[in-house]
């Protein structure tokens, strides 16, 4: 019976031992680590079990949302699912999918990762860039004013101003260049010199006029179609001017 007993408790024993897997007895190490995305640090958290990466989490980053959605959610699944950070990036999230990846390599192995020292990025020279990375935009504003001022004949002076940029950036958004001017042009009764002028539509009965600009009201502008073509035809941005 002793005997008997014996064997049992050496067969439990085996069967126990037996039905640990390795991965069971080996701790879950967490580890974080840090990248650079588009718009500044990433941090993420990455979970190990052995040499498996189970989990990857963005703790924090400053991109922006639009842009960056799909790679936040993907870069992290495609590691673990691969248990590799050797994926693809998401396209049109380049600098993300990489700063994502990067801060997980930092996590394991920071030595040959070293964490990102983040400082004020030299904007890339356009003509360093392929002409087929490359996108341009236009874009501008107009902001009428009351002003300023009046004439000397209490006549309201009125302007507006038409600000706008031309910008060329890369296939992720970054800007490489950008320039902007701005077009000024107020009612010819008012007295700064160089000013563009605009007195009305023809029809309008034409407008004061401070010609030789001294605060003095000269006349009215010609309520002619050829005024009204050779105001406009003189505009300049303030570049220009």
């Amino acid at each position: 019976m002793k005997r008997f007993l014996a064997v049992l408790i050496a067969l439990t024993m085996t069967l126990s031992l037996a039905a640990c897997s390795p991965a069971e007895s080996v701790e879950p190490e967490v580890l974080t680590g840090s990248g650079e995305g588009f718009k500044g640090e990433i941090v993420v958290e990455v979970t190990k079990q052995g040499d498996t990466i189970t989990d990857v989490k963005v703790l924090t980053n400053s991109e922006t949302p639009s842009v960056a959605k799909e790679a936040l959610e993907q870069i992290p699944v495609a590691i673990v699912e691969t248990n590799s950070s050797e994926v693809d990036v998401v396209a049109g999230a380049t600098y993300t999918s990489k700063g994502i990846i990067y801060a997980v390599n930092n996590a394991l192995d920071p030595k040959a990762y070293p964490a990102p020292e983040f400082e004020v990025e030299v904007p890339t020279d356009p003509e360093a860039v392929e002409a087929s990375d490359l996108y341009r935009g236009f874009g501008f504003t107009a902001t009428p004013r009351k002003g300023p001022g009046s004439d000397n004949e209490s006549v309201q002076v009125w302007s507006f101003n038409i600000v706008f940029a031309d910008v060329i950036f890369d296939q992720d958004g970054k800007i490489l260049s950008i320039t902007v001017d701005q077009t000024e042009v107020a009612s010819p009764n008012y007295d700064g010199d160089g000013m563009p002028h605009f007195s009305g539509f023809p029809g309008q009965g034409g407008y004061n006029f401070d010609e030789n600009h001294d605060e003095v009201v000269d006349g009215k502008t010609e309520d002619t179609e050829e005024w009204f073509m050779e105001e406009v035809s003189n505009w300049k941005t303030k570049r220009e001017r």
